[in-house]
């Protein structure tokens, strides 16, 4: 890889506005690269989700998701580096807008890996920020020669998901043959948030995972991409996929939580059974200053209600252990959404 030229292509997808159910213009543009990538071919299933093959089986595969949170606006956004960090502007009001590194990085490095190796499968999933819709309808006979599946759609640079809402998403074999390359790329395996992989965990018995690429701040106007995280997730991946070459599978039965979206962010979805988050959190002093808690590093975005952030499709647990827990792994710093990036001169990313 250039790693020049991977970050050119990586501000050109910052470029461009791909808000949730308006991502037609992203769509073109990651069809016109895959087209110019030799060996590749592709097409789309009826939802429109975009699945990519090259060479032959059996595949490794990535899997991203082409929408973010940001709302569409008419004006250009600018990609502009400082020091080591990719921010983006509105060339209009001139203010800090949301980048979409959450999940343009993941699509970056999608790309990049369908360029790379010279057997691959790829899919690039729709609507993801609205509760994971595009990979719910994914097409599940594409994965059967498929060897394993990761994603790139976590905050951060340290974490490497092994468990979604208490679903495991890979054995103990593929955790002991990737153990000495996260060591050496210093990731930590622990649980996180909701994001397609876990819809490919309900409908296969491969093993997936997902992992911390680069982007801070997420869903919030001081997003903000991490060049060298971003850099070194390429390179853990590419350590991955150049040296695990097993087949993987989850043998015990991994149960699909259908998490729905109601405009109060209350109630959940399981197996077609409705039932509200209210009976599970009570309204009681402790739960409300904490949600107040995680509003406040969270940001603007932040859609805890109940229990349940529908924004970061987190539950109150996971964003507590993740914001405030006590290993220092989660010890992430961001930014509150009204004040600026602080980017200090002698460290790498001060705000990370």
């Amino acid at each position: 890889m250039k790693r020049s030229k991977f970050i050119r292509s990586l501000c050109t997808l910052v470029s461009i506005q791909s808000e949730s159910y308006k991502t037609a213009q992203m769509m073109k543009h990651i069809s016109r690269v895959v087209q110019s990538i030799s060996g590749c071919t592709a097409h789309a299933d009826e939802y429109g989700n975009y699945y990519v093959t090259k060479g032959d089986g059996p595949y490794k595969a990535m899997v991203c998701h082409t929408d973010t949170v940001h709302d569409i606006v008419k004006a250009q956004i600018q990609p502009v580096q400082i020091k080591g960090n990719i921010i983006a502007i509105n060339t209009k009001t001139m203010t800090q807008v949301g980048t979409g590194g959450d999940d343009k990085v993941g699509i970056a490095i999608t790309l990049q890996m369908l360029k790379d190796q010279p057997s691959f499968k790829a899919v690039f999933f729709l609507d993801e920020e609205v509760g994971c819709v595009g990979s719910a309808e994914l097409d599940k006979d594409f994965f059967k020669d498929c060897l394993y599946v990761l994603e790139c759609d976590r905050r951060g640079s340290k974490d490497f998901i092994n468990k979604i809402s208490g679903t495991t998403l890979y054995n103990k074999d593929f955790a002991n043959d990737i153990k000495p390359i996260l060591e050496k790329h210093k990731r930590t395996e622990t649980s996180g948030g909701m994001t397609d992989v876990l819809e490919i965990a309900y409908a296969t018995d491969l093993c997936v995972a997902n992992m911390s690429c680069g982007y801070y701040n997420p869903h919030s106007d001081n997003e903000y991409i991490n060049i060298e995280d971003v850099i070194d997730t390429y390179q853990l991946c590419t350590d991955i996929y150049n040296s695990v070459n097993n087949k993987y599978i989850v043998t015990e039965k991994r149960e699909s939580y259908n998490w729905g979206y109601p405009s109060s962010y209350g109630s959940y979805r399981h197996n077609n059974y409705m039932y509200d988050a209210w009976d599970y959190y009570e309204d009681d002093k402790e739960t409300q200053e904490m949600q107040d808690k995680i509003k406040k590093v969270c940001g603007s975005g932040c859609g805890m209600t109940n229990g349940y952030c529908a924004a970061c499709m987190m539950s109150i647990e996971d964003m507590e252990e993740f914001y405030f827990g006590q290993d220092d792994r989660y010890q992430t710093k961001f930014t509150p959404v009204d004040q600026p990036i602080q980017i200090g001169s002698g460290s790498k990313k001060e705000s990370s």
